[in-house]
């Protein structure tokens, strides 16, 4: 099967050792992006509906495009599943997975990935959110 794939990777990115992104439709890594070692990019999953076919014969799901935004950090181990947009200067934590948008200026952690830090622009401080 014939898939439209699109990386497109800014400027001043660094990616880390066995770091994998996996792609069958789109992934954006914007500007200034910091991936630790072993970040797991994926913008697809298997099917698995229908039950009388082996999961590697079932069609590809796709939930969107990926786009980590400018300034971000990727921790060492984590996963970003498909469909999923990184907010700018925001942080995933170490394994974290991340299945749901984060805001820009923000700290994810955890499986399933949920804010546990925000910047507060008026405070111009960290707040935790736990």
């Amino acid at each position: 099967m014939d898939y439209p794939s699109k990386l497109t990777i800014g400027n001043n990115v660094s990616i880390g050792a066995y770091d994998r992104i996996a792609l069958v439709y789109s992934v954006v890594i914007e500007d200034d992006v910091l991936m630790a070692a072993f970040v797991h990019i994926t913008d697809h999953s298997h099917g698995y509906e229908d039950v009388s076919l082996p999961i590697c014969k079932q069609p590809i799901i796709h939930k969107g495009p990926i786009i980590i935004k400018k300034g971000s950090w990727l921790a060492f181990g984590c996963h970003i599943l498909s469909g999923v947009t990184i907010g700018e200067h925001s942080v995933v934590a170490v394994n974290s997975v991340v299945t749901k948008d984060v805001p820009p200026y923000s700290v994810v952690a955890g499986n399933p990935a949920r804010i546990v830090k925000q910047y507060d622009f008026e405070k111009k401080k960290w707040v935790r959110m736990l």
